[in-house]
């Protein structure tokens, strides 16, 4: 009867100490990490739809897209701000006011004085490429709406129709998206073909809807060229000042 009592006994040690040995093991092995749970707005950006993104060596080298970039650079000798210009083909500022107030988008000239535009407009979304064309607001304006950018947003600046025609179908179709939130339209002043062509269209479309509204830089500009650099197109720092005090001044006045 000893033996196999002590056989039991035996092998219940060896069971207890092994058991001992494996936790002893299991408390010398790193802590297994918690898995990583993205924050909400890391899942919504990784959703959303990425903005232009297109190199600057693989865009298009069109003579006038090149010369927005040397007038961007001829900004930095007038902005008493450095920070006022940037020399860039494109730019995506977000609001330093939240919520955000309005939705800025435009082509070389908001993008080049992009950092002047914020800092007068603390509260703006800021989406500026140079070269853009006003058809390009359709797709821009869908990925807002996909990233909520759009939401509770009142008031809209567009500053395009420098680079070409401005076809009244995308007009209409723009105007439709943004719904029955207040349009602002900087009326371009260039010496290209399609200037009066642009600029009728957009009177007709605010005279044709109550929540569009015009910036007349067309008129403030004329006859002042003093206002831009030598292509006629770009604004200077005297001009620029000019705009963007129209743009405030008219943003103002539809939200008093």
């Amino acid at each position: 009867m000893d033996a196999p009592v002590n056989l039991r006994l035996l092998l219940r040690i060896a069971l207890v100490a092994t058991l001992l040995t494996l936790a002893s093991c299991a408390q010398r092995l790193p802590p297994r990490p918690a898995p990583a749970v993205p924050p909400v707005a890391a899942l919504q950006s990784s959703l959303c739809p990425k903005p232009e993104t297109t190199p600057a060596s693989e865009m298009p080298k069109r003579y006038l897209d090149r010369m927005a970039i040397i007038d961007a650079r001829k900004d930095f000798s007038q902005a008493p701000e450095p920070g006022y210009v940037l020399d860039a083909n494109s730019v995506v500022r977000f609001p330093r006011i939240e919520p955000i107030g309005v939705i800025m988008i435009g082509d070389s000239i908001i993008t080049g004085w992009s950092g002047y535009f914020a800092k007068v407009f603390p509260n703006a979304f800021i989406d500026g490429r140079v070269g853009r064309q006003f058809s390009a607001i359709l797709p821009i304006w869908k990925t807002l709406q996909q990233c909520h950018t759009t939401r509770g947003v009142r008031d809209v600046v567009v500053e395009l129709g420098t680079n070409g025609e401005v076809s009244p179908q995308d007009m209409q179709e723009f105007l439709q998206m943004a719904g029955n939130r207040q349009i602002f339209l900087v009326v371009p002043e260039m010496p290209r073909p399609w200037e009066h062509e642009v600029q009728q269209l957009y009177l007709q479309t605010a005279a044709e809807h109550p929540n569009v509204h015009l910036v007349r830089w067309d008129l403030l500009s004329a006859n002042h060229p003093s206002y831009f650099w030598t292509d006629r197109v770009h604004p200077n720092w005297q001009g620029i000042q000019v705009m963007v005090q129209a743009i405030a001044q008219a943003l103002a006045a539809h939200n008093s």
